[in-house]
């Protein structure tokens, strides 16, 4: 895959949208990049493995998974490369380890930028770094509400049952 063609799959992420309309920027973007196949039924990652690397999905589908206390995964969500689907960007801000696992379904084809691409990206053009890290905290404060929204759902739901319960 040459830079042109990552540059347009990259104008359509919400990710790149500052700067969706600079070649030269999504270029350099594209310039840190790496192209990897990957075949169904073969994890990106598991939960728990140490985040270093963000992906974005051309093409095929992935199914987003969580392990319980007991060690048995079930599937969050799947995601189709036609949803304009990108996972694993908090590895491009911190050392933490992965929250989910990702599953191939269908065969794949990802875009990856490693932390330190990422990094040395940022030292090189602030701009495009800034403009990336402000989707990525956009994305990260949307989550953070939809999952403050659900802890009060279920505290309403438990408190509905207990006083249901002393009735």
């Amino acid at each position: 895959m040459d830079i042109n063609q990552i540059n347009e799959h990259l104008k359509k992420f919400d990710l790149f949208k500052e700067i969706a309309d600079d070649g030269e920027k999504l270029s350099k973007i594209a310039a840190s990049l790496d192209h990897r196949k990957i075949v169904a039924d073969e994890y990106i990652f598991k939960q728990g493995d140490h985040g270093e690397e963000f992906f974005i999905l051309i093409s095929g589908s992935v199914s987003v998974l969580k392990n319980t206390r007991q060690m048995e995964e079930y599937t969050i969500v799947d995601l189709k490369s036609e949803g304009k689907v990108f996972f694993g960007e908090i590895a491009l801000l911190d050392n933490d380890v992965r929250s989910a696992s990702i599953k191939v379904i269908e065969d794949c084809e990802v875009l990856v930028l490693s932390q330190e691409r990422f990094t040395e990206l940022g030292d090189k053009y602030p701009h495009i770094a800034l403009s990336i890290m402000r989707a990525i905290v956009k994305r990260v404060c949307t989550n953070l509400r939809n999952v403050n929204n659900d802890v009060i759902l279920l505290f309403d739901s438990l408190v509905s049952e207990i006083e249901s319960t002393q009735l």
